[in-house]
């Protein structure tokens, strides 16, 4: 019998005007979040674009510490850039054509060398944001109509779904 693990990650978005917004989850500090203006993310803000990148970048440094701590790996130090090619035009969809991860690890010998480079070959067909790169997300909205700007009398606001963050 063969068992899986299903793990779900929530956050939650509040909408703050223009390109603003704040994106919250129970477990970390607050986003200041932004779009893109003009082609370039605000200045004070996280562009949904370069967490996507982020997160690519932070499941490779975590896929590569279990698959050296496996493999009996010492590694003395590790730290990346990344660098995600987003592509848009007249009739076609913004879409990512690369995303780049460049790790810098240091180990204690030619022979972790050779052992952490193999682990760099394997890691793409290992590494599951490769395969949610083809998931088309799944909408569910809730639609309100406020008379004047304010909520209809008699109306309540949506249930939240999950859990509720405590005040």
């Amino acid at each position: 019998m063969t068992s899986i693990a299903v793990t779900e990650f929530e956050t939650r978005l509040q909408w703050q005007g223009e390109q603003r917004a704040t994106l919250s989850t129970e477990h970390a500090p607050s986003l200041p979040l932004g779009g893109l203006v003009a082609g370039h993310p605000l200045e004070d803000r996280w562009c949904p674009e370069t967490l996507l990148v982020g997160a690519m970048e932070g499941r490779i440094l975590q896929i590569f510490l279990e698959r050296a701590r496996a493999e009996g790996l010492e590694i003395l130090f590790y730290q990346s850039t990344a660098m995600g090619r987003r592509v848009e035009g007249h009739g076609v969809q913004p879409h990512f054509t690369d995303f780049i991860i460049r790790p810098h690890v240091a180990v204690r010998s030619e022979q972790d060398e050779e052992r952490v480079r193999h682990l760099f070959a394997e890691l793409p067909c290992r590494c599951f944001p490769s395969s949610i790169m083809q998931l088309t997300p799944r909408i569910e909205p809730v639609v309100e109509i406020w008379e004047d700007g304010t909520r209809a009398p008699g109306r309540e606001a949506p249930a939240a779904r999950g859990r509720s963050a405590s005040a």
